[in-house]
């Protein structure tokens, strides 16, 4: 006879769940207690063979790895080019024992208890579900031959033990629900199972759901569900519809809405059961009992909750007067600009009505002149003034007691109908100017390496460029300078363990590392010809090693160039003493006068230039020329020389950005386009080439120190993205307003993207030293800034801030002209809704204009101006109005 545990476990040795749960289904009583008592034994040996198979693998693959690395030896080509090595590293699922044993306990162990404590044990979890792992339907295909009542036990207690507030609808959840609706247990009260019943049932199953009875009240009852529902978009229309067809009842929807509304919570949580109960449309008669209810929403519930709530309301009509004011006085007391302007509105109409008893209403009005809004304040007063008469005593005592908190010119208005004394004008805090602060000058970059063995212990990495340019200038001088005698042997014996890194790396191509060609060019150094026995047949050359420019960031691309040519010269025997483009300046500036001197020695000794060496340096040249320079430069007269003189002396015009926003893969992006002279595309060649990579600002800026723009508009096409790629940093802005040449579109938008941060947001020092060097972009920063705020106007108060901070810190002109760019994009048009944020925005600007004794209209502060309505906006457009045409504005 067939031992039964020899059959299960040989399915669990195999990894096949199917042969077990087939196994175990045929098992009586007495074979099942046998399993049962063997199972658990088995765990540990049941690892250690799954770890032998794993181990067996990774040795399969690396002796493929190796296997293929001789074949690439043996035939002179990369690796990757032959179709195997894209397989090698194929994912596989491993521990395939876990599903075989989840179903054999789920069969033999006796207790529901020890079934559901088997089943969660956590070496069953890998962390992830391979798609052709999913055992639920084997495991409830095993219990099903359960008695009933075991199978009700085990459900309940698979759905007590879940956990989590965003649960996903793994194999744990889908267990539980699935042996819940086919035993008819009735669920537990547990939210972690509300939540996991309502990530993993689809609207179209609500219908014919066993659990959808139990259920739905839940839904209004568990903590954290209301962030869970709004992924599911179609459940308030499916629900909705039951209630129609007398599935569920329109009462327990309506109730678990209220209900929920009443416990409070933030907006998101509540925009589920707002968007419910909007669906459901209840009528004026089933809104009626549950006043009371809806008018407790009014003071304190999220802001689409309040504004649901005052819907409602207004439909039932007229209500008593006590619960009216009270309804308007907790909306006058709300921080959100659209509710107090509903509480006027609605005040405003009640008023109005001459059978109405005013005095119910003062509270509410006092409220309202007590308020922040300047705005609602003016609509305050004038509703008071126009009613006036209408208080008793009692009630104009409560209004009288609002004047002195009032701004002056309302007070007044007020005081002249309710008595009161008016607060005097406050004094205009006084704008004492100061000066902007020094722009620091950039510090020295490192000097060479004058040793062989300081050359050596350079550390090459992608991630500091200054080391890899300090290694590339020391070789090239320590080259030059110990062609021979014992300063050469120094040299080899330095560089010897890095020239070992080049048999390693040279077989793989292209070379993305410094450090390749480092080693590249160290073997050349110790073994002379070292290139030429690797490649005999003489058709390999150096560019075949290069990345294409296309397909990687092009400032590292860039430097490896650099790197090739100077390999290349080397194999030539034409290295120059020195290079003329490596930076004088930690932040990659080439000062003239170093690059002059260095074409004069060119000049003197007959060296001529590399070609992209003399590139780099014209990228990196600093923009500050003294005459006695420019007057050495008009003198060289190599082809280098006459072309260091044209970029000092008349610099070509500088190229034009054009920044344009899209998306890549649903993904927000900011596209730069170039429009480039003859002269700049000659010198910046592919280094621009639109390529779908990330940019890192400081490794562009490395190389185009003296091209700030440039490296400003292409390092920005991440600077929005959602995705985990390389963005500008607030130490990359610092880094642009320290570089050189002409800030534009690009340095605009990513300092305005960190205004948006506050003060503290780390854009104002970046700002105020750019300010100090005259090369702030002020209007263009503010058209920026109204594009982003466009696209995220909740920032307007931090920005406000930001600006004020720096115009108190000596940038006030500067913030002048940067408000001359922003208000075109953010006031409102004509016809367009003014809001409050308008009104601070131009207070702000009006007291900028004062600061800076601004002058020159602006059309859109004068469309505002000239407005028949006399609101704040109003108001303060007339008053800047004023100061920029130098007159007084009248209508």
């Amino acid at each position: 006879m067939t031992n039964p545990w020899d059959a299960v476990r040989s399915g669990i040795d195999t990894g096949d769940a199917s042969a077990v749960a087939a196994a175990v289904l045929d098992l009586d009583d007495d074979a099942r207690r046998e399993v049962a008592r063997e199972l658990p034994g088995h765990l540990p040996a049941a690892r250690e063979a799954a770890a032998r198979e794993e181990r067996r693998r990774e040795r399969a693959r690396q002796a493929r790895w190796e296997e293929l690395h001789e074949r690439a030896a043996r035939a002179g080509r990369p690796v990757h080019e032959f179709a195997e090595a894209h397989t090698v590293d194929e994912p596989s699922v491993w521990n395939r024992w876990i599903e075989p044993m989840r179903v054999a306990g789920a069969a033999v162990l006796p207790g529901a208890a020890a079934v559901a404590t088997w089943l969660n044990r956590r070496e069953f979890d890998r962390g992830w579900e391979p798609a052709d792992t999913d055992d639920v339907p084997l495991v409830a295909a095993v219990v099903a031959a359960r008695p009933l009542r075991w199978r009700r036990d085990l459900a309940v207690r698979l759905a007590r033990r879940l956990r989590g507030a965003r649960p996903r609808p793994d194999r744990r959840v889908r267990l539980a629900l699935r042996l819940l609706r086919e035993s008819g247990a009735e669920p537990p009260e547990h939210d972690p199972l509300t939540l996991a019943w309502v990530a993993a049932t689809a609207s179209g199953d609500l219908p014919v759901d066993p659990l959808l009875d139990a259920m739905l009240p839940r839904l209004f009852e568990a903590e954290g569900v209301g962030r869970l529902l709004p992924t599911h978009r179609n459940w308030p229309a499916v629900l909705t519809a039951l209630a129609g067809d007398g599935r569920v009842r329109r009462e327990t929807l309506l109730d678990g809405c209220r209900g929920r509304f009443l416990r409070g919570g933030q907006a998101a949580d509540q925009r589920f059961f707002v968007l419910l109960h909007d669906q459901l449309d209840p009528s004026p008669e089933e809104i009626a009992p549950y006043a009371r209810d809806y008018l407790a929403l009014l003071p304190a519930a999220a802001a689409n909750v309040a504004d649901l709530a005052l819907r409602q309301i207004r439909r039932l009509g007229p209500i008593p007067a006590e619960q009216a004011g009270e309804a308007v006085e907790a909306l006058l007391f709300r921080a959100e600009g659209r509710l107090v302007r509903a509480g006027l509105s609605w005040l405003d109409r009640l008023l109005k009505d001459p059978a109405e008893v005013v005095d119910a209403y003062a509270p509410a009005l006092a409220a309202a002149l007590g308020g922040e809004s300047g705005d609602a304040r003016e609509r305050a007063v004038k509703l008071a003034v126009k009613h006036g008469g209408r208080f008793t005593p009692p009630a104009a005592a409560m209004i009288r007691d609002t004047v002195a908190a009032l701004p002056a010119h309302q007070g007044a208005r007020l005081a002249a109908v309710f008595g009161g004394e008016v607060a005097a004008a406050p004094e205009p805090a006084r704008f004492i100017p100061v000066p902007l602060p020094t722009a620091p000058e950039p510090a020295r970059m490192p000097p060479a390496p004058e040793t062989p063995e300081e050359l050596a212990r350079i550390t090459l990495s992608e991630y500091d460029w200054r080391a890899g340019e300090r290694w590339l200038d020391g070789f090239v001088r320590l080259a030059a300078l110990h062609r021979t005698g014992a300063g050469r042997g120094r040299l080899v014996a330095a560089l010897a363990p890095l020239a070992r890194h080049w048999s390693r790396s040279h077989p793989w191509a292209p070379w993305w590392d410094t450090a390749d060609w480092a080693a590249a060019m160290a073997k050349e150094l110790t073994e002379p010809g070292a290139w030429r026995q690797a490649h005999p047949q003489g058709t390999e050359t150096i560019t075949e090693w290069l990345p294409d420019m296309k397909h990687g960031a092009g400032a590292k691309v860039w430097t490896l160039m650099r790197y090739a040519e100077v390999y290349q010269a080397h194999l030539e025997d034409r290295l120059p003493p020195y290079l003329l483009g490596t930076p004088t300046r930690a932040n990659g500036l080439l000062d003239p006068d170093a690059l002059v001197e260095r074409i004069e020695g060119y000049e003197r000794d007959g060296v001529q230039a590399l070609p992209l060496d003399l590139r780099q340096a014209l990228l990196r040249l600093g923009r500050t020329v003294p005459g006695e320079v420019a007057a050495r430069a008009a003198a060289l007269t190599s082809p280098a020389g006459r072309t260091v003189a044209r970029w000092l002396t008349d610099r070509p015009a500088e190229p034009e950005v054009i920044l344009r926003w899209d998306t890549h893969q649903g993904d927000v992006r900011v596209f730069s386009e170039f429009v480039c002279g003859p002269e700049h595309r000659e010198v910046l060649g592919d280094l621009l080439t639109p390529r779908f990579h990330d940019e890192s600002c400081e490794r562009l800026l490395a190389v185009l120190a003296g091209h700030r723009e440039l490296a400003a508009a292409r390092s920005a096409w991440t600077l929005r993205s959602f995705w985990p790629l390389s963005k500008p940093t607030p130490a990359d802005l610092e880094l642009l307003v320290r570089a050189d040449g002409p800030a534009g579109q690009g340095v605009a938008l990513i300092m305005a993207h960190y205004l948006l941060a506050g003060p503290d947001g780390g854009a104002v020092r970046a700002l105020l030293r750019l300010a100090a060097t005259g090369g702030l972009p002020g209007e263009e920063l503010g058209r920026q800034l109204a594009v982003l705020l466009e696209r995220g106007p909740d920032s307007l108060g931090a920005v406000m801030e930001a600006l004020r901070t720096a115009a108190e810190r000596g940038a006030h002109r500067e913030v002048w002209q940067i408000m001359r760019g922003l208000l075109p994009g953010c006031l409102p048009g004509p016809g367009e809704r003014a809001t409050p944020a308008h009104t601070r925005l131009l207070r702000f600007a009006a007291d900028v204009g004062e600061w800076a004794d601004a002058r020159g209209d602006l059309p859109v502060v004068a469309e505002l101006a000239g407005r028949r309505r006399a609101s704040e906006l109003v108001r303060q457009a007339r008053r800047l109005h004023g100061r920029l045409s130098d007159s007084a504005f009248t209508t």
